[in-house]
């Protein structure tokens, strides 16, 4: 079934976070530059922190993501892939039907700067069709389509009877296909997905 509906995920398929985030605690890191990401830290970025950092190697959940204001969500860059995505929800489903879907830390900031990331990236019609929380298998249907950095999203996703594509990034098992060009690589998966040569 082809989806009818399209959810995006914010952090790090719409804009740059985890590679951000890391820069903004003071490790030595670009925020479009996956390199210094080792692939056996998988999606736990406490622990790249605690091998990036020059100086400090204590962190914990509460104290990294303490260190993270509403600025940094409010003004992270966007994605390399986040053009691309839009003008393919926008071609396939609609902007009318594509969502973002994110989760924020327990930080009440967080999702008060995610919003205002929203409204300063993304076109109007998107400024209010987002959904904040964990759970994102709850928008799982077979006409849906979820895409996600995160493999644990993506695999409850289509257990779910949803359909998903995993964005490959070196936090994923995605990152084993060594894609070189990722707004390439999905406009090859929604062709797929959409039915389209």
């Amino acid at each position: 079934m082809k989806p009818t509906t399209i959810f995006l995920d914010l952090d790090d398929v719409l804009n740059c976070c985890t590679m951000a985030a890391l820069r903004y605690v003071g490790c030595p890191v670009e925020p479009l530059d996956f390199r210094s990401f080792n692939p056996e830290w998988g999606f736990d970025i406490i622990r790249a922190a605690n091998n990036l950092h020059p100086t400090y190697r204590s962190w914990t959940q509460t104290t990294f993501w303490q260190a993270i204001k509403r600025d940094f969500w409010a003004t992270a860059i966007q994605s390399q892939e986040f053009e691309a995505l839009l003008v393919m929800c926008e071609d396939t489903v609609g902007l009318k039907n594509t969502f973002i879907l994110t989760c924020p830390t327990d930080d009440p900031e967080c999702p008060a700067g995610k919003l205002k990331w929203i409204q300063l990236n993304c076109p109007p019609q998107l400024h209010r069709q987002y959904m904040i929380g964990e759970p994102k298998f709850l928008c799982a249907r077979p006409d849906s389509l979820l895409v996600d950095d995160s493999d644990k999203n993506v695999n409850l996703f289509r257990e779910k009877g949803g359909q998903a594509i995993l964005l490959p990034r070196p936090w994923n098992s995605g990152h084993k296909c060594g894609v070189i060009n990722q707004s390439s690589y999905l406009r090859y998966t929604f062709d797929g997905i959409f039915g389209r040569d």
